[in-house]
């Protein structure tokens, strides 16, 4: 990944604080990389008990946070978070697997903003901080704009399949929230309910539901 720095667009990071936790040194440093070039200051920690020393000096904007550490684990780290007035409102992204159901509904309920699913690309992770920055909250199917966006999903033939709320968009893909899975793999059509505007075709990357809610993340790929 690289940026311009002379031009503001490719730093959509500029001047925010963001704090790491991951306890694999090449994810941290690969992370440091991508942020800073995006425009970040960043500090790094390897676990949750690094992470508590590192706030006790610096408050961040948001927390990118690994799960599964030594000594203070991710839900460790989050815990402590909440304690503190503080503390806890900073957003936090959380590193997990798509597939880990258990821990979505948790953070879905301890208030995480949104998640970010191993192995990522950088781009999604950038794209995905400045949408928390802007006041998205994917993981609690809230956009930056209040209103919900609904969207209508087809099959790649063309048959309408359900009508979907919009959480999160850009130019590599979309979160959709609908009432029922759908297959790793499907080449969908997504489209606008307003007339004239543009259509995406996409493959439905992960799926993950719970509660009655099913999230659906899909990447775009050119028209069929």
């Amino acid at each position: 990944m690289s940026t311009d720095p002379g031009n503001p667009a490719s730093r959509p990071l500029e001047a925010r604080k963001v704090l790491v936790v991951d306890d694999a040194e090449s994810i941290r440093s690969v992370l440091q990389t991508a942020l800073s070039e995006a425009g970040a200051d960043v500090w790094l920690a390897e676990d949750g008990i690094a992470a508590l020393h590192v706030l006790s000096d610096v408050l961040p904007d948001l927390i990118l946070l690994d799960l599964v550490m030594p000594r203070l684990d991710g839900w460790g780290v989050i815990e402590e978070l909440r304690r503190s007035l503080r503390t806890a409102k900073i957003p936090v992204i959380l590193e997990t697997s798509a597939e880990d159901y258990a821990s979505f509904d948790r953070a879905r309920r301890d208030g995480v903003a949104a998640f970010i699913s191993k192995p990522f690309r950088l781009n999604e992770v950038i794209g995905t901080c400045r949408r928390v920055f802007e006041g998205a909250r994917p993981l609690q199917g809230a956009n930056a704009q209040s209103a919900t966006r609904w969207v209508d999903l087809r099959s790649a033939d063309g048959t309408p399949l359900a009508m979907a709320a919009l959480v999160d968009l850009d130019a590599e893909g979309a979160q959709i929230e609908v009432t029922a899975p759908l297959p790793l793999g499907t080449v969908v059509l997504l489209g606008p309910t307003e007339s004239g505007q543009q259509t995406f075709t996409a493959e439905v990357r992960w799926v993950t539901c719970s509660g009655g809610r099913c999230f659906v993340g899909l990447q775009f790929r050119p028209a069929l």
